[in-house]
């Protein structure tokens, strides 16, 4: 069975639609966990009357508001499936997605799909979340995931994300100074059993003035765009966090948790343009080979 965890406040707008998408999945064994945190308009009234009409349908109701990202660590606490969905209140879920992110798991700890950009009234954005992320190509399951997710960009959405639940006993809880729950899972993965990636759209992911997060802003620097780093401190706790839950790293993963922990506490100092630089001259193509299918060339 999968488990789908569900965290909702305030979604009464939207979140008839995502249960509508949810229970005309292929596959139907699932439950939906869902708690709400605290919610002032509809939303707990609509997710009771579908409760009453299927029993998978599980509502709990935060005594106080915890926030999105503990919010989802609760509701996937109270999941019992092998494997769990997360899942956002706004978003419409392709027929398929179940079906698809269980069919790519395999051994990995996490599968991912892609997924499209609608607006708040459903209008096509014309925009997959990988060309938003500049994702032309898939990392490999591992360290290449884990380059491009600490010195790139996260482009690994929850909402289009199958776990293990067994995974689930090492990357919770969140730790307190990590702000994305998904970014932190994607980190993790890494130097674990890793994440598989699709392009396969199965998530419609709506974007709107209330969305939990937004994207960065972009500068450009020569021939390309990179990041600007505004959560420099989130990728240090990345690095702590694992380096306390996983002890047994190869070679290659203790170098590049060194070479990581350094490049930022050099990032941190101001010192970036020099030292940085000669940290990502070596690992260009491992960086920005999932940017760019010039990369691939090489």
């Amino acid at each position: 069975m999968i488990s789908i965890a569900m965290a909702t406040y305030n979604g009464g707008k939207y979140v008839q639609l995502q249960l509508d998408s949810i229970l005309q999945q292929t596959l139907q064994d699932f439950e939906i966990i869902v708690c709400d945190d605290c919610s002032t308009d509809n939303t707990v009234e609509i997710l009771q009357q579908n409760a009453a009409k299927d029993p998978r349908i599980k509502v709990h109701r935060n005594e106080t508001n915890l926030g999105f990202k503990n919010n989802f660590e609760k509701a996937m606490q109270l999941c019992s499936g092998k494997f769990i969905a997360l899942c956002d209140q706004d978003d419409i879920w392709e027929k398929d997605h179940l079906e698809t992110l269980l069919n790519l798991i395999g051994n990995h700890d996490i599968a991912c799909g892609d997924a499209h950009l609608i607006g708040s009234n459903g209008e096509d954005l014309g925009q997959n979340l990988s060309d938003r992320d500049f994702m032309e190509v898939a990392p490999n399951p591992g360290l290449d995931t884990a380059y491009r997710v600490f010195f790139n960009s996260s482009c690994f959405q929850g909402a289009s994300m199958l776990v293990r639940r067994d995974f689930l006993k090492t990357a919770l809880p969140i730790p307190e100074n990590v702000k994305y729950h998904d970014a932190w899972f994607a980190a993790i993965s890494s130097f674990m059993n890793g994440l598989k990636f699709t392009f396969k759209i199965v998530t419609q992911h709506r974007r709107h003035e209330t969305n939990a997060s937004v994207p960065l802003k972009w500068k450009k620097i020569g021939p390309i765009n990179i990041r600007r780093a505004p959560r420099l401190l989130d990728r240090l706790f990345w690095l702590d966090a694992i380096q306390e839950r996983l002890s047994d790293f190869n070679a290659n993963q203790q170098k590049f948790l060194k070479s990581a922990k350094k490049y930022y506490t050099n990032r941190l100092a101001k010192s970036r343009k020099l030292k940085n630089f000669f940290f990502r001259l070596p690992h260009y193509k491992k960086i920005y080979t999932t940017r760019s299918k010039i990369y691939l060339e090489w």
